[in-house]
């Protein structure tokens, strides 16, 4: 293994910078970092960090569309007031019982907050073009009785 640079394109469009042994590979000389055959080597290790990142921490390493135990039963996000209740009921519950970090059951609150506040905003512009509407029928029969 020869001693020089990596000849490999970084995210951000410039030429990685380091300046350790390299292997030779299809693409040009590259770094472990950049070394197709190790991606999977380093996806794997990654996923342990995280694991073990996640004990430290003290919470569960979860992935949330994992849990079998979703209340929805089309199995997707909730579309109404009622199923975002029932989502937000069942994020306390998970939480209480260390089902589900409790970092992930806060950025479900923002969305469920979030969905709450657009069918809001939706109800509230159905109203109001239906007041406009009866404003706009109320004008017409006034310039009808006008004109007989």
């Amino acid at each position: 293994m020869p001693t020089n640079r990596c000849q490999a394109i970084t995210q951000m469009g410039k030429l990685c910078q380091w300046r350790g042994t390299v292997r030779d590979t299809p693409d040009g000389p590259r770094c472990p970092a950049h070394d197709p055959s190790r991606r999977a080597e380093f996806r794997a290790q990654a996923q342990v960090g995280g694991a073990r990142s996640a004990v430290v921490r003290g919470s569960p390493a979860i992935n949330p569309t994992s849990l079998s135990d979703w209340p929805l039963a089309h199995g997707h996000g909730p579309d109404t007031a009622q199923e975002c209740e029932v989502v937000a009921t069942w994020a306390i519950h998970a939480v209480a019982m260390g089902k589900l970090d409790t970092k992930v059951s806060r950025e479900i609150s923002v969305m469920i907050n979030a969905k709450l506040r657009a069918l809001n905003a939706g109800r509230l512009g159905d109203k109001l073009a239906a007041v406009i509407a009866r404003q706009e029928q109320i004008a017409k029969n006034e310039a009808q009785r006008r004109q007989a």
